[in-house]
């Protein structure tokens, strides 16, 4: 009959298909909405964009670190205002600045002679070798300092104690992501691709950074005891002198009952 053949038709391996095609394609059509109002807006708006994706990003990124990975039961409320601070200053607004300005200026020859690819090598070096041990980590550790209520020696203290094994953790990462970025990504969009790829960054430097701060507390803890000890012996051993030296004192004494 018709409908056992329209039934038939619309069994096969044809139609199937394009009926998961159709599904496919009514699931990711919202998401493809929100992609190009996003890519239009970041046009408009790079600077604005770049610096609200960067420090919500930041904000997520540290809370699921510290309740999810961390497993904490309170947030550590002075680390999440140095990430977020951190997010919305340095990640959006200078970072934008950096890679969409001075790159460019930098870079540019290279660019207009060989193309985005040749000079993505370049510019990643200027990244990882020059501008995040020497600008990037002492900017954070500057503004964590600030929101902690602690001097700028307690930043170059975590500076110089934590660079090297942070700056090898940041090579391991963004090396390859930043060729990735600065060869393919369009440059309206580089700074939203560094928020977002670095999403999974961000939670490794907080965790990082919720160690390092523990091993801290825990060092200062036992140079306390540690003071505390050598304190109590000084004292100890200052009494044991002054009385033998009182009991010496008092033996050389003449008698004056005699």
């Amino acid at each position: 009959s018709r409908y056992a053949l329209l039934f038939a038709q619309s069994c096969t391996p044809r139609s199937s298909m394009s009926a998961i095609a159709e599904v496919g394609r009514r699931v990711l059509a919202p998401f493809c909405s929100v992609g190009r109002w996003y890519n239009e807006t970041a046009k408009r708006h790079p600077l604005s964009t770049g610096i609200w994706t960067s420090g919500l990003k930041t904000s997520a990124a540290d809370a699921f670190a510290q309740k999810v990975l961390e497993g904490r039961e309170e947030m550590d409320w002075k680390r999440h205002a140095t990430f977020c601070t951190f997010g919305f200053l340095y990640l959006g607004g200078f970072q934008y600045w950096l890679y969409n300005v001075k790159f460019t200026q930098w870079c540019g020859p290279i660019t207009s002679r060989f193309g985005h690819k040749a000079s993505a090598p370049v510019k990643t070096f200027i990244d990882q070798a020059i501008h995040h041990p020497f600008v990037y980590f002492p900017v954070f550790y500057g503004i964590k300092a600030s929101v902690s209520g602690k001097p700028m020696s307690y930043a170059v203290d975590k500076y110089k104690s934590e660079i090297w094994t942070s700056v090898k953790t940041l090579w391991s990462v963004w090396v390859p992501l930043q060729l990735i970025n600065f060869a393919f990504v369009p440059r309206h969009l580089r700074v939203p691709y560094v928020a977002g790829v670095s999403f999974g960054w961000t939670m490794i430097l907080s965790v990082m950074q919720g160690k390092f701060d523990k091993a801290a507390e825990v060092k200062e803890a036992s140079d306390g005891v540690r003071d505390s000890k050598s304190l109590s012996e000084s004292v100890r051993e200052s009494g044991a002198v002054k009385g033998g030296g009182t009991a010496a004192f008092a033996a050389a004494q003449p008698d004056k009952s005699m």
